[in-house]
């Protein structure tokens, strides 16, 4: 029997009274990316949370392979590389003391994890920086270290929550190709983003999520065939395009 790479099995997540996810389903195969787009509050970032085990499910199941990942909860963050908009650094290491820490801690020797961080600063235009200290370091610098160390390991899982904003267009380029080619080499990347223009040129899947569920789930060869823009689509699905509220003092 064919099983996905990654499954979503009615998975949902409350808060109290509150259900932020509400029995999301998604068959993902290996390779490929995966847009989870949706508005503020939709349930994105705590889905993303439920697949890097950061957060259980209130029902439901995340398989990978076929087997549960609280089975093989371990193997699992082994395999995951994670950006999270709460970037979680440690304020008083520098950028190439959280490389090498990161690369060390994921079970690499000494010679490569020099060679991964030098690579690594080189190409978030990091130099300079190798010294600074996470608490010292712009934003720009701080989320290009988040990156880097979500890569440090060759991860075959790549979990993205908002993992773009706020870095410099020279670099989110740069990025936007490496994960074009981590994808084509098998790399399976899921990406949530609440900024369509992020996205759009790089994402093979769009799936929309709204109030916690699934509202579209689509190839963008659909969304680019039908001759719509991922922004057509989104605000059609969404529901948009009521009728806005009038600012009566900017008429």
């Amino acid at each position: 029997m064919h099983t996905h790479f990654i499954s979503l099995e009615s998975l949902s997540k409350n808060y109290g009274h509150h259900p932020a996810v509400r029995e999301i389903s998604l068959a993902i195969p290996r390779g490929g990316i995966v847009g989870l787009l949706g508005p503020n509050g939709a349930g994105k970032s705590t889905t993303i949370a439920m697949l890097t085990g950061l957060l259980t499910p209130s029902s439901g199941t995340i398989l990978w392979e076929g087997s549960s990942i609280s089975e093989r909860m371990r193997e699992w963050r082994r395999a995951l590389g994670v950006v999270l908009e709460d970037l979680s650094l440690f304020e008083y290491l520098s950028v190439r003391e959280h490389l090498h820490l990161t690369a060390r801690l994921a079970g690499l020797d000494e010679k490569e994890t020099v060679r991964r961080a030098d690579e690594l600063i080189e190409f978030f235009q990091l130099g300079g920086f190798e010294d600074t200290l996470a608490s010292e370091a712009s934003q720009g610098t701080r989320k290009k270290l988040a990156f880097a160390l979500g890569l440090v390991h060759a991860p075959q899982i790549l979990l993205l929550d908002e993992a773009l904003n706020g870095i410099d267009a020279v670099t989110v380029s740069r990025i936007k190709d490496l994960l074009r080619r981590l994808a084509r080499q098998g790399t399976t990347i899921i990406l949530s983003s609440h900024v369509l223009d992020s996205v759009e040129t790089i994402i093979d899947r769009c799936v929309i999520v709204a109030a916690g569920r699934v509202a579209l789930d689509t190839p963008m060869e659909a969304i680019r065939a039908s001759g719509s823009s991922l922004e057509q689509v989104y605000t059609r699905t969404i529901g948009a395009r009521e009728a806005v509220p009038v600012l009566s003092w900017l008429e």
